[in-house]
């Protein structure tokens, strides 16, 4: 009897573990969590999942956590915003982001490569 109540509280742990895992999503931040006079970034479509936002407008490196992992973005600044393929504003001109433009799918063009943005 005391190996079929272990193995019974096993086999209900074990269940209940894989249901939390299962159950589990990414958090996300919610769109009106991006700041006045900030660019905000997502890095799946709809603002969902990883997120970052930034102050001001311009950014030289978005850094490791949304490097090349935006698909959606925000621009609260005052100014239009141009993100580029490489950071230090290098390589390709991916979009241009009019001020106060959300876009919920930044489009394929600039989909998962924007690695820095400055105003324009």
């Amino acid at each position: 009897m005391k190996k079929s109540l272990i193995g019974g509280v096993v086999a209900a742990a074990c269940i209940a573990a894989t249901t939390v895992v299962a159950g589990a999503t990414q958090a996300s931040a919610n769109p009106n969590d991006c700041p006045n006079n900030a660019v905000c970034m997502w890095g799946d479509s709809n603002y969902e999942g990883r997120f970052l936002f930034v102050p001001g407008t311009s950014r030289s490196n978005v850094g490791s956590h949304m490097n090349d992992h935006t698909t959606a973005l925000w621009n609260r600044t005052g100014s239009r915003v141009c993100p580029y393929d490489h950071a230090k504003y290098g390589g390709s001109l991916l979009a241009i982001v009019n001020t106060g433009e959300s876009r919920p799918n930044i489009g394929s063009t600039a989909n998962d490569r924007i690695s820095s943005w400055r105003a324009c």
